[in-house]
């Protein structure tokens, strides 16, 4: 009995159907293709998903809050561009890296002040920014590839290693557990999901939406541009046209570990999560020989058999703690949005 409600319980968190759908798919590749899991091919692995799971986890959290932000795959184009211009004007890694950075910076605060401060729609502002990223990341390149850096260090961001474990899982493990705490475990994160679930009850409760939403895009525009820097230091070259198509990327892998585009729903490990069945997807077609033209064809199948799977894991598990809940309490769990808004301001937990 308890055996059944633990496990139910467990499978109602978010992000733990995705988890174990990630699992079996690496079980089948490995199986279809022994390389799979070799060291080399895991190192390629996590150095090419951890750009892609920065902006994942960057555009979950603008998604919890009940925003879109549609720029991040451009912007982190510019950050590596900017970021490798700098490096071959001469200047030292560090200063390339904060300039990488701060590009990410500097789109993410335009975003939100477009948005809070000038009530312009979060989808028509970072349509906007993405094709403004995209042009000048080709302005900056001239469309030849920025390349021919030799500055120490700028290539070991990436590949060096500490313990045998590329730097990249390194410095992404660390921005994955302080999203996380800010996430789940500060005020900051739960006015988040509060906003997500009822931007009027939660003004009305005192949140400060405005401000609030401006720092999910900054914290967006962050982590994008932290995600260029390291796709820099991975490729040694940059041109026009890097980082088109990886907004749809991340926003997909954040869908698909159990972010509610309605908001209100989601955590940062089902995003990575999320993102990481999808790196697998394509990591396992490559080695299985699959021609890449197939790979989008076989990626959004995927992602509709992944999100129907999670739905319905979630659906058995709920229903199963609601039969069991009713046998054993009397207190009737929040339905509305504003009885779930004040649950969440008084807890902290989603329902």
């Amino acid at each position: 009995m308890n055996f059944q409600r633990t496990t139910s319980r467990v499978l109602s968190t978010t992000g733990v159907p995705i988890a174990i759908a990630l699992v079996i798919v690496v079980i089948v590749f490995q199986i279809m293709s022994p390389v799979f899991l070799t060291p080399g091919s895991v190192r390629d692995y996590i150095n090419n998903a951890i750009p892609i799971l920065l902006l994942t986890v960057g555009v979950s959290i603008v998604i919890v809050g009940g925003g879109i932000d549609l720029s991040v795959g451009t912007v982190a184009g510019l950050s590596a561009g900017t970021t490798m211009w700098t490096l071959v004007s001469g200047a030292p890694t560090w200063i390339a890296v904060l300039v990488g950075v701060g590009t990410g910076l500097v789109f993410g605060l335009f975003n939100g002040l477009m948005i809070t401060r000038f009530g312009i729609n979060d989808f028509i502002v970072t349509l906007a920014t993405l094709n403004i990223a995209g042009g000048l990341l080709i302005v900056l390149t001239e469309q030849v590839p920025l390349q021919g850096v030799t500055t120490p260090g700028f290539s070991e961001i990436v590949y060096g290693n500490l313990l045998g474990i590329p730097n990249a899982f390194w410095i992404a493990a660390i921005l994955f557990v302080l999203m996380q705490f800010f996430l789940i475990k500060t005020i900051f994160g739960r006015r988040i999901f509060a906003i997500g679930i009822g931007a009027s009850a939660a003004n009305v409760a005192g949140v400060n939406v405005n401000r609030v939403r401006l720092e999910t895009f900054v914290l967006s525009g962050l982590l994008a541009g932290a995600a260029g820097v390291l796709l820099a230091s991975r490729l040694g070259a940059v041109q026009a046209f890097l980082g088109n198509g990886y907004e749809f990327v991340a926003i997909a892998g954040a869908v698909l570990g159990g972010v509610s585009l309605a908001g209100g729903r989601g955590s940062v490990w089902a995003a990575v999560a999320g993102g990481l069945m999808l790196a697998s997807l394509q990591q396992g077609l490559r080695l299985n020989g699959v021609d890449p033209v197939y790979f989008s064809i076989v990626t959004g199948l995927c992602i509709v058999a992944g999100v129907v799977f999670d739905r319905r894991i979630q659906q058995f598990a709920l229903s199963s703690i609601r039969r069991r809940g009713g046998r054993t309490s009397s207190t009737p769990p929040p339905t509305t949005k504003s009885d779930r808004e004040n649950h969440l301001l008084s807890t902290g937990k989603q329902d």
